[in-house]
């Protein structure tokens, strides 16, 4: 399981993720561009057949962006969530920068927590395996 950075600071506890944001915040000096707030989104899917795009409909996001030594982060996620929005857009931010002296701090946080999510998943996949029906069986009785 392939999980990129997006995707695992959506998915990531939110507890450690802030955590982890307010430990590096003290060192820090950010400017808030745009303040976290809600904002209503379109889904967009692709057709099957014809490969159109569509829209599947709104979905209620939380947006945030800020400045970290001249980097912009940007922080989306889905729901009613600023205080993800605002972490996940310092890291975006420390992605970003060119001398950042947090990219390592930064990539293990990631790693960790994609191996975790990845865990979390695999157990999820393993316990919906369980209650799979096998119809051979089944005919035998």
């Amino acid at each position: 399981m392939n999980l990129d950075q997006d995707q695992v600071l959506c998915e990531c506890a939110q507890d450690r993720l802030i955590n982890f944001v307010s430990q590096l915040e003290s060192k820090l000096t950010i400017e808030i561009v745009l303040s976290p707030k809600l904002v209503m989104t379109m889904v967009q899917a692709e057709d099957s057949i014809d490969f159109q795009p569509f829209y599947v409909g709104e979905v209620l996001m939380t947006e945030c962006q800020l400045l970290i030594n001249g980097a912009i982060g940007y922080g989306y996620c889905m729901g009613d969530v600023p205080q993800r929005a605002y972490a996940i857009a310092v890291i975006d931010a420390l992605s970003f920068e060119q001398n950042s002296l947090f990219k390592d701090e930064v990539a293990a946080f990631i790693e960790n927590e994609k191996s975790i999510l990845t865990q979390q998943k695999l157990e999820e996949y393993n316990q919906i395996l369980r209650t799979k029906v096998d119809f051979k069986i089944m005919e035998q009785a």
